[in-house]
């Protein structure tokens, strides 16, 4: 038995018994109120997990939101990389000053769906998650298409963000 756990062995295990909860709440939600009342209830919350988790960590650092698209990204990718460490892989691609697309290749979270055979009822959390992130830096934006219901045919989630940087 190791005498003490490294730094990443306690955070994954920190974050795949917090990911384990979220998924177990959600089932609980979706057996004794129904699918619709869970999405609902979920996005709301995964939006204010990302706003909270934002001003902690924008904090801890001593960081002011972001005055353009570069400066916001850097944020954000570092943010995932803590909050969610290996449990997507994603591309990234700047559109314009203002604009970038998200490609999700591989989501735990959809993995765990399809796994749950509830693909064609479930509405994604990640994308909640990650505009809470954004509006915690005082960002609004539009995300297109505005919401993911899967639909279980294992295609890669791809979503456009635009941003009005004040």
């Amino acid at each position: 038995m190791p005498d003490r756990l490294s730094f990443e062995m306690e955070k994954d295990l920190l974050i795949k018994g917090w990911m384990s909860h979220d998924a177990r709440w959600f089932m609980a939600v979706a057996k004794h109120f129904g699918m619709d009342a869970a999405n609902r209830l979920n996005q709301s919350v995964c939006r204010e997990i990302g706003r909270v988790e934002m001003k902690r960590y924008m904090k801890t650092l001593a960081l002011s939101p972001a005055k353009d698209l570069e400066g916001f990204l850097i944020l954000k990718k570092s943010a995932l990389s803590l909050y969610g460490s290996g449990l997507a892989e994603y591309e990234i691609k700047i559109l314009d000053d203002q604009s970038y697309e998200m490609h999700m290749k591989r989501c735990f979270a959809h993995e765990n769906i399809v796994r749950a055979g509830i693909e064609d009822r479930c509405e994604c959390g990640i994308f909640g998650k990650i505009t809470g992130l954004d509006r915690r830096q005082g960002l609004e934006h539009e995300l297109t298409p505005p919401w993911v219901v899967y639909d279980g045919s294992g295609k890669e989630c791809h979503y456009k963000i635009a941003l009005r940087f004040h």
